[in-house]
C-alpha cells in the first residue's frame, strides 16, 4: 500500500510489494551521508566525545529534503507549454501548461478526449481535465494539479518496480519522488544486480529509478526499535522513551526521549542504547504523547 502523507513512513512503500521492468536512468547514490557504524567505534569505557562526534542521522526521508533534479532542455519546454496554452477547440480550452521533469502536463476545461491528441501534437506528454472531481479542489491550484498529475503518472513506474523485484527478500522500500518524476528505491548494501540494475535502464516516458545503498534494512531497524523501546531498558538506562522510528537514510533508530529524564546524557544514552539494538541509536528530545 502507497500512502501520501506528510511524514517518512506515508511515503514509503513496503519492499514485499517489491519493484520494475523496463525502467529509467538513475543513479545508485551510495552509501547515505550520515555517520557509518564504523565512524564511531563503541567502546567498553567510551572516552567523552563533543556532540559533532556522536552519531546522528535525518528524520526525514531523502525524497523531503533532497533537491529534485533540473529540467532538462527548460527552455524548449517552456515553449511547447506556451504553444500548448494557445491552443483551444470546439468544446474544449486549455486552462494552463506546465513543463514538469515528466514533461509538458497540460489542463483542460471541456472535452478532454477532443483536446488530448492536439495538443500532444504539440508537445504535451500528459493532458488531464482541470476538473478532477471534488476531491481535487475547485481546480484553480495549479501546483496542486501538477503534483497530482505527478502521482498519476508515476503510478505505472511504480508498478513496474515492484513487479522485478518482487522475489527478493524484504531489504528495502520505495517512494514515490513526485517532484524527480522518479520512483526512489532504498535498499540494504550490497546491492543484489536485480536492485542495482533499475539505475541503468531507460524508460520510454522519462520516469527516473534512483537507488540508494542503506547499511540496514527495514526489517532489521524495526527488530531493533523492538529491543529498544521497552520498560526494562527504559529502567536500565534511566529514561522514559516517548517514540521509537527509523533514520531516514535506515542508518540506524531514531528514539524520542522526554527531556527531562535526557538532559545533556545524549552520548551516553546512544553509546547504551546502540548496544542493545545492535546498530546506531539517534536519541532526541521528544515530549510525551498525551494519554501513555
Amino acid at each position: 500500500m502507497v500512502q501520501r502523507t506528510a511524514g517518512r513512513t506515508a511515503l514509503l512503500v513496503a519492499a514485499s510489494a517489491a519493484v520494475v521492468g523496463v525502467l529509467a536512468v538513475g543513479t545508485i547514490a551510495g552509501t547515505p551521508s550520515a555517520p557509518r557504524p564504523g565512524d564511531a567505534p563503541m567502546s567498553a569505557n567510551p572516552t567523552p566525545r563533543s556532540q559533532a562526534a556522536l552519531f546522528s542521522c535525518p528524520s526525514q526521508h531523502p525524497v523531503f529534503t533532497r533537491h529534485a533534479p533540473p529540467i532538462m532542455d527548460i527552455q524548449e519546454e517552456r515553449a511547447k507549454a506556451h504553444a500548448v496554452e494557445q491552443a483551444s477547440g470546439t468544446g474544449w480550452s486549455v486552462a494552463f501548461a506546465q513543463p514538469t521533469r515528466l514533461g509538458v502536463f497540460a489542463f483542460v476545461d471541456g472535452d478532454l478526449e477532443a483536446a488530448r491528441p492536439v495538443l500532444t501534437g504539440l508537445g504535451a506528454t500528459h493532458v488531464y481535465r482541470r476538473d478532477m472531481g471534488p476531491e481535487f479542489g475547485d481546480g484553480h491550484d495549479e501546483d496542486a494539479l501538477v503534483d497530482q498529475a505527478m502521482q498519476w503518472a508515476l503510478e505505472k513506474p511504480m508498478q513496474d518496480v515492484r513487479r522485478a523485484l518482487r522475489r527478493l527478500p524484504k531489504d528495502g522500500e520505495l517512494a514515490y519522488w513526485d517532484a524527480a518524476g522518479a520512483i526512489f528505491v532504498q535498499w540494504k548494501s550490497p546491492l543484489p544486480p536485480q536492485v542495482a540494475a533499475l539505475a541503468e535502464l531507460h524508460r520510454p516516458d522519462g520516469v527516473l529509478v534512483v537507488v540508494e545503498e542503506t547499511p540496514y534494512s527495514p526489517r532489521e531497524i524495526v527488530a531493533a526499535q523492538n529491543r529498544v523501546f521497552t520498560r526494562r531498558h527504559e529502567k536500565e538506562v534511566g529514561a522514559r522513551f516517548v517514540m521509537a522510528g527509523a533514520c531516514g537514510d535506515n542508518s540506524g533508530v531514531l528514539l524520542g526521549v522526554e527531556p527531562d529524564s535526557l538532559r545533556n546524557r545524549r552520548s551516553e544514552l546512544q553509546e547504551k542504547l546502540a548496544r542493545i539494538a545492535g546498530m546506531p541509536v539517534h536519541v532526541v528530545p521528544q515530549a510525551p504523547i498525551r494519554g501513555f
